[in-house]
């Protein structure tokens, strides 16, 4: 049981505690014997602020007011002023105000994103307001699509895209997206056929091919979309092979990328850009195994947080039959792959070690 001393110790404490705050606030200036350096010293030591209201940072330096607290732009200087008119006008709490003597209807700073949403719709004219609703559905029709061709087999992805209107929608989305990025997947490809083969962004420091490919070896850009590496490389005389489920442009061959029209062996450079989508996909890889020459390169550009585990992914592409001869990230958003078919292997190897749908994941979107 605890006696009156150990009150009276608690007492004593408490009283000490008050006199040293009270001697801490004593303005220097009092002291007779203080100097103007001693008055300097004791209010930078002062942790206090002149503002008013909710202070992010103070001290040695300026003071900063949290913009969620930032008064400047309501209609009262102060809460209790607002809380006053309200009381007096019989304004309910969280109705806006619009008093007509200061003639500020604004909101204070920090409001919610809804209402900034709202605030920038309320500023665009009838067309303006249109062609925003047309690019939000366009985006939302291309979440949809993409969530089931990368859910789904390629049959079903093949079903979807066949129809013109789906796949003009499809594209529509992905041009939406592209301007995002933070690069042309498409763009890091031909750079990287047309320089060094594997772009600047690979730092050439592949070791087992030459850097130049000459113009007489063949392309196939499979799942090509609207075959933008064809259109790129065929003036300068490649010849380039593009396949996908419809064709936006006369360049596109429709085809599903599982099975082409073209002979075993008589590719030099098969390309997937951003086209592995479907659950499976490990065909349009044997696919790709079939149709290229020994020794010659496979290449894969993918969006980056496709491949959780890039090493397990090009153990799987080499279980087929490849062997890797250099990956990257490029732009920090997509990486690449550069493999080489292997000599001596006729057919591809169906017996992987990683299962396909654990090595490269479907893209997530986030609910809505």
């Amino acid at each position: 049981m605890l006696g009156g001393r150990h009150y009276q110790k608690k007492y004593v404490k408490k009283q000490r505690k008050k006199e040293a705050k009270k001697a801490a606030q004593t303005p220097a200036c009092n002291k007779s014997d203080g100097s103007a350096a001693d008055v300097g010293a004791a209010a930078q030591r002062k942790d206090g602020s002149t503002l008013k209201g909710p202070v992010v940072s103070h001290g040695h330096v300026a003071a900063s007011r949290d913009s969620a607290n930032n008064r400047k732009n309501v209609p009262f200087s102060s809460k209790m002023e607002e809380k006053t008119y309200r009381k007096e006008h019989r304004i309910p709490q969280y109705n806006r105000i619009i008093d007509p003597e200061r003639q500020n209807s604004a909101r204070a700073a920090g409001a919610s994103s809804a209402a900034q949403r709202r605030r920038v719709l309320r500023q665009k004219g009838d067309e303006d307001l249109l062609d925003h609703f047309r690019e939000r559905l366009s985006a939302s029709t291309f979440r949809l699509l993409n969530e089931q061709v990368y859910n789904g087999p390629t049959a079903l992805a093949s079903r979807l895209l066949r129809d013109e209107s789906t796949f003009r929608d499809y594209h529509t989305g992905y041009h939406q997206q592209l301007v995002q990025w933070p690069m042309n997947p498409n763009t890091l490809i031909v750079e990287s056929l047309l320089g060094d083969r594997r772009g600047r962004f690979l730092a050439n420091k592949g070791k087992s091919m030459p850097g130049h490919i000459p113009p007489s070896w063949v392309v196939a850009d499979m799942g090509c979309g609207e075959a933008q590496i064809a259109a790129a490389l065929t003036p300068k005389g490649y010849t380039v092979h593009s396949f996908d489920f419809f064709a936006l442009s006369p360049l596109v061959t429709v085809a599903d990328t599982t099975k082409v029209p073209l002979a075993d062996k008589s590719v030099d450079v098969c390309v997937f850009s951003l086209s592995l989508m479907a659950t499976d996909y490990i065909k349009s890889l044997f696919e790709a195994f079939r149709i290229l020459k020994p020794k010659r390169l496979l290449k894969i550009v993918e969006v980056r947080s496709r491949v959780p585990f890039p090493r397990k992914f090009a153990e799987l592409i080499e279980d087929i039959g490849f062997d890797v001869d250099y990956s990257d990230v490029a732009g920090d958003y997509f990486v690449a792959f550069d493999f080489l078919k292997k000599d001596g292997q006729t057919a591809a190897n169906t017996q992987l070690r990683h299962e396909p749908g654990d090595v490269l994941v479907p893209s997530l979107y986030k609910k809505r």
